[in-house]
C-alpha cells in the first residue's frame, strides 16, 4: 500500500475557487482504479492551507493518477492561483493494522 501526504497553501483571494477545485479533484480521484482513500482537509491553523491524504493499492496506481490530464490541469490551475508550496510525499507501507 502507498500512503501519501500533500500540502499546499492558496492565496486567500482564491480560497473559494480552491475549495471547489479540490472537492472536484477528490471526487474524481476516488473513482480511479487503485485509489483506496483520497481526503482533502483544510488546516485549522491556516484556513487557506490544505492537506491531502491518499492511500493507493500500489505506486503504479498513484503514478497513473498523477499522469492523468485532469491532474496536470489541476496543478496548472493551482500554480496560476499563486500556490508555490505544493508538496507530495509518499511512503510504501506493509500491512495495515487497525488501532481503534
Amino acid at each position: 500500500m502507498i500512503i501519501s501526504h500533500g500540502t499546499l497553501t492558496f492565496p486567500v483571494a482564491h480560497l473559494d475557487t480552491a475549495r471547489s477545485m479540490l472537492m472536484g479533484l477528490a471526487a474524481q480521484t476516488r473513482t480511479e482504479p487503485g485509489c483506496l482513500s483520497y481526503l482533502v482537509s483544510e488546516n485549522l491553523d491556516t484556513p487557506s492551507a490544505f492537506i491531502i491524504s491518499e492511500q493507493w493499492e500500489s505506486m503504479d496506481a498513484m503514478q497513473t493518477h498523477l499522469g492523468l490530464p485532469g491532474v496536470g490541469e489541476a496543478v496548472k490551475q493551482v500554480t496560476e492561483m499563486g500556490v508555490d508550496d505544493l508538496t507530495i510525499t509518499a511512503w510504501e507501507t506493509g500491512q495495515a493494522t487497525k488501532i481503534m
